[in-house]
């Protein structure tokens, strides 16, 4: 098993099985989540997308999975988001599996931008660990019989001041609990962090040093090739002539393709495609026709090329008259130029 298989446990890994505690989230509206106290909005992500619902999974071996709709793209999150998870859960981050942005398994936290993931996928999962733990302590207090004042959670298992310890594992075997987020568990004091704020190796960096699969465009298929296309030198340029015996016995090359003034070079690597583009683009000569024009010139030949004009409102001059009476706006007209475009473009 990879690193990558260890942080995507298949959708039927998840299904079977022994018991399981899922901290998931209703599908009701937020009134019925906080019944009886009136409209309450949830924290983070638990309010924006209520209808995929699973955040964090316990299984009867004490396995630990959360879930997150966020994606790393360099940012580090999947460092960061373990980090949250595992302060609050009492763990440490290595003990934590990570599902990111999986369309079958994770909740759809739309867009991965604007800084919004510690903000709004951290705070769901920092209140979704925070009841899970909450939730084992209270079954830990009933099977020890003492009061959740004397226990503690300390890697993967609750412990009680007696020294008596039971896994999260051992906890949640019984039967699976479905509970609605309520977004009230008390969280861990800033002054009692252990990982939170802490050094830690991010998981991420591994894989694209050593050239391993980072992200989405790392997928490699069995029989994938790669294809790189040759562009023209300018607008309509016409393509005369291209020898391409040479090209086609570069290692790697399988193909080279040429239809009228589209050309294009398939090999088994991407390198191997790169350099077979390059040399494919040395070998092509092109008739070029003079048609943009000189840099002292572009204004006016933008303004003289067929164009939409589109007007925009851009704002009321003034917001005391009456709704029913006329408003005076300011207008803007844009000029928007249909250039050429190329019939190389792919």
């Amino acid at each position: 098993m990879t690193a990558l298989d260890r942080l995507s446990p298949s959708r039927r890994g998840f299904l079977l099985g022994g018991g399981a505690l899922i901290v998931s989230f209703s599908l009701l509206p937020p009134l019925a989540v906080a019944a009886g106290t009136g409209e309450r909005k949830l924290p983070g992500s638990l309010q924006r997308d209520p209808q995929l619902n699973s955040w964090i999974r316990i299984d009867e071996h004490g396995v630990i999975t959360v879930f997150t709709g966020k994606c790393e793209l360099g940012q580090g999150i999947k460092t960061a988001l373990l980090q949250v998870a595992a302060e609050e859960l009492g763990v440490t981050p290595e003990s934590i599996r990570l599902v990111t942005a999986d369309t079958a398994l994770t909740p759809n936290e739309g867009y991965t931008a604007g800084s919004h993931s510690m903000q709004d996928s951290g705070t769901a999962l920092r209140y979704a660990a925070a009841q899970a733990r909450s939730l084992l302590m209270g079954a830990a207090a009933a099977r020890l019989g003492v009061s959740i004042d004397r226990l503690k959670a300390h890697d993967g298992a609750v412990v009680a001041d007696d020294g008596r310890r039971l896994g999260f594992g051992a906890l949640v075997k019984d039967e699976a609990l479905h509970v609605a987020a309520d977004g009230r568990s008390a969280l861990t004091d800033a002054a009692h962090y252990r990982v939170i704020g802490m050094p830690v190796h991010r998981v991420d960096i591994p894989a694209k040093v050593s050239g391993g699969p980072a992200f989405v465009h790392d997928l490699r298929l069995p029989g994938m090739l790669h294809a790189r296309v040759v562009r023209p030198p300018s607008y309509h340029a016409t393509l005369l002539r291209i020898d391409t015996s040479t090209i086609a016995k570069m290692p790697g090359v399988r193909a080279v393709h040429r239809d009228g003034n589209y050309l294009a070079v398939i090999a088994e690597r991407e390198y191997q495609a790169i350099a077979a583009m390059h040399a494919l683009g040395k070998a092509a000569a092109w008739n070029e026709t003079p048609s943009l024009p000189e840099p002292d010139q572009i204004f006016d030949w933008l303004t003289s090329q067929p164009a939409d004009r589109v007007v925009r409102r851009l704002a009321r001059i003034s917001s005391r008259q009456p709704i029913a009476a006329p408003t005076r706006c300011m207008l803007r007209s844009d000029h928007r130029a249909r250039l050429p475009s190329s019939k190389m473009a792919s």
